[in-house]
Parts: C-alpha cells; structure tokens; sequence
C-alpha cells in the first residue's frame, strides 16, 4: 500500500510539473541566494518571498543547479500555487537543505517549511495552515485529492498524523497556527534562531527567465 501511495504522489508530481512547462507565472516569488547565518555559522541560502506562482517550481530548481553551495532556503510567503509549492517542498526534502522562517510562512509555504532538514524559527514567528480547497461554480470546496497528497507527503517525512489532521480540518479562510507548544507536543524539530533580516550579504540574485 505504502509503494502504491509513493507511485502515485510521484506520478501526481510529474503530471504537475509537465503541465507547469507550459504555463508562465502571473506573479512569481521573488527568489534571492544570499548568504546568512542561522546559526553560528555563515552559509548560502536561496530566500524565497510573496506568493508562490505557477512556474516558481522551476526557477528555484535552475537556482539551486546553479548555485549548488546552497545549503538551505528562507520563506517569507502567505502560500500561492499548490502543486508548485509541493514541488519545492519535495526538492528541499530530497536535498536535506535547512529550512529557514524569516517571519510568516502560511498554507503551503508551511509544507516547504517543514520539508527543512534543520528548521530555523525566530522568536516570534507565524506558521499557519488550512485546508487545501478549489473553486467549483462559485463554491468553494475542499480539496481531497490535494489534501490526501499532503497528509501522505507529511507522514511521508516522519511527521504525526495529527498534523495532517490540522491541516485538513481548517477552514480554507481559516488560518491554524502552529506554535511552540504544538512544537514541543508533536516533536517538530524547531530550533530558534538569533537571525536578524534585513541584513543578508548578497551574492546572486534571481532574474526571470
């Protein structure tokens, strides 16, 4: 059951991402390699800012080909594009890159988060979630082929199916936040960082294709 529900999610991927080639983003995230120190040390890191659009999957992918130093990725994003947020989350993950929280991180800006192999957070962070949805008519509705695509990508990662419950039974205008103590609860693996924003040393940024 476990390798057919792996098949499907990488099928699932691959159709996105085929679709996606296509596709030109309407308003895509403003990706930046910086260097920063989350911790003691000073690193390369790709930050990732505004809404996730259709077609992000694949700048940040040419960015980490072609800065391949990059040792973890920074979020600031109220969430966006599903299937491209996905994608990235999956690349981080498959990479062991660290993952960093600048300020907010929301919908699926949450999932890219939590695919961090080290999660950074600052003192005072946002991390929210909700329910995957889609417009039907002028309804909107939830999302269950999405949703059992997260649940599986998070359980996939070793996290509790608490957490995909959280996800999926909060209202698509809805935001569930996840604090420390749910941290703490659930063994999320965050760990506070002194980092200050605003300060990066910058090396390379992105420019559209």
């Amino acid at each position: 059951m476990l390798d057919y529900l792996r098949l499907r999610f990488q099928v699932a991927i691959l159709v996105v991402l085929a679709s996606l080639c296509a596709a030109l983003p309407v308003r895509a995230a403003t990706m930046t390699v910086m260097r920063m120190a989350p911790d003691a040390s000073l690193v390369t890191y790709l930050s990732v800012s505004g809404d996730i659009e259709i077609g992000d999957w694949s700048t940040f992918s040419r960015l980490l080909r072609a800065n391949p130093d990059i040792a973890g990725v920074a979020l600031s994003s109220m969430g966006g594009s599903l299937d491209d947020g996905m994608a990235i989350a999956k690349q981080i993950y498959d990479r062991k890159l660290d993952t960093l929280l600048v300020d907010v991180c929301h919908s699926v800006c949450s999932i890219m988060f939590l695919a961090g192999q080290d999660k950074y957070v600052p003192e005072s962070f946002r991390l929210s979630v909700h329910t995957a949805y889609k417009q039907v008519a002028q309804w909107t509705v939830q999302d269950h082929v999405a949703n059992g695509t997260v649940t599986w990508f998070l359980g996939y990662m070793g996290y509790p199916l608490s957490l995909a419950k959280l996800w999926v039974a909060t209202g698509p205008d809805d935001a569930a936040l996840v604090t420390w103590a749910l941290n703490d609860r659930w063994r999320l693996g965050f760990k506070e960082t002194q980092f200050v924003a605003g300060e990066p040393q910058v090396i390379a940024v992105a420019t559209p294709p």
